[in-house]
């Protein structure tokens, strides 16, 4: 057979084995970090006992992730994404931006009713208060995520400025977060939730149709 022939190339490919056991690996080691932060706090989170969790040493782990910051990077990128995929399954379904606007704050603020969600961000902001690196990817991550909020706003009133939009979506997501403590997983007041939503809703569209909304340069 000819060395360029279909099934030379095809046989000499490397096998995929080995790379999907890694991927795995690293999805195993990324929901070990999350839960350990979820269950012991930022200030017990470090490799060695992530890599316990994962029953594997920590040279072991550090294959995948070679620092502290490495891993903390990658476990931020793996929980947004996630929220990212069902905030585009919503915005998909949406029959219109005001629909869209209002599909996600409910899944956002529901969302705050999890465990997971109600201790993994405070969390992640306590270790972002001691760490200059661990604040630069939370900024990060919130700016993509608030430009989904900056989207929908825009789509509903396209006369809005992009200044405008930015403010927009950082006071939609100050208010939703800001109830964390509040309507959160067994929280005093979480059966307020789905009235704070409806506020939440009705406060944001209102805005957002007025376009009353500061016009001064945004900041980010």
């Amino acid at each position: 057979m000819p060395e360029n022939a279909p099934g030379r190339q095809k046989k000499n490919m490397p096998k995929r084995g080995p790379y999907k056991a890694g991927l795995e690996r690293q999805k195993q080691i990324l929901e070990a970090a999350k839960n350990l932060l979820i269950d012991e706090g930022y200030h017990n989170f470090s490799i060695r006992k992530v890599a316990k969790r994962v029953g594997i040493s920590p040279g072991n782990l550090q294959h995948h992730f070679a620092t502290r910051d490495d891993l903390v990077s990658a476990m931020l990128d793996h929980v947004i994404s996630r929220y990212l995929l069902e905030l585009e399954v919503i915005k998909n379904k949406a029959s219109s931006p005001k629909e869209c606007l209002i599909s996600v704050i409910e899944f956002v603020t529901r969302d705050l009713q999890t465990r997971d969600t109600t201790v993994f961000f405070p969390e992640i902001w306590s270790l972002s208060n001691h760490d200059e690196y661990i604040n630069t990817l939370m900024q990060q991550m919130y700016k993509v995520y608030r430009r989904i909020y900056e989207d929908i706003a825009l789509q509903i009133n396209p006369s809005l400025t992009e200044q405008q939009g930015r403010l927009i979506a950082l006071f939609i997501s100050a208010t939703i977060e800001g109830h964390t403590m509040f309507i959160g997983y067994k929280k005093s007041n979480n059966g307020m939730c789905e009235g704070v939503i409806k506020m939440i809703c009705s406060t944001a569209l209102q805005i957002i149709e007025s376009g009353d909304i500061p016009a001064e340069r945004a900041k980010n």
